[in-house]
């Protein structure tokens, strides 16, 4: 597991502060915007990663350009929408899969 830090203290107080506003105006949206207000979030937590120079940062860049290219399809193309959130999650479990691979790799020499 890595041990820097991606987030400042500010900066995680920013996107907690996010995180509960979005909730609490959830209540009175349509339920799709819900799922706007999570990607939305996860392209500030990439931004956040990427401001602290992370070793990682082709995929997180690549992510990132990709989740805000795509999360405005929600207003357009509701299907390519809802398609994309059902792939996001697999591209960010091989992602894992590809680092864990590479630290047992690491660990093993």
């Amino acid at each position: 597991m890595s041990e820097r830090l991606v987030l400042s203290e500010d900066e995680g107080f920013e996107l907690l502060a996010f995180l509960c506003c979005s909730a609490e105006i959830s209540l009175h949206e349509p339920t799709y915007y819900g799922t706007f207000r999570l990607i939305d979030a996860a392209s500030r937590l990439i931004g956040h990663m990427l401001d602290h120079d992370r070793a990682d940062a082709a995929f997180l860049r690549r992510f990132k350009d990709e989740i805000d290219t795509k999360k405005t399809w929600m207003m357009w193309d509701r299907e390519a929408y809802y398609a994309f959130l059902r792939e996001a999650p697999a591209e960010i479990a091989a992602e894992l899969r590809r680092r864990s691979d590479a630290r047992a790799g690491t660990e093993a020499s």
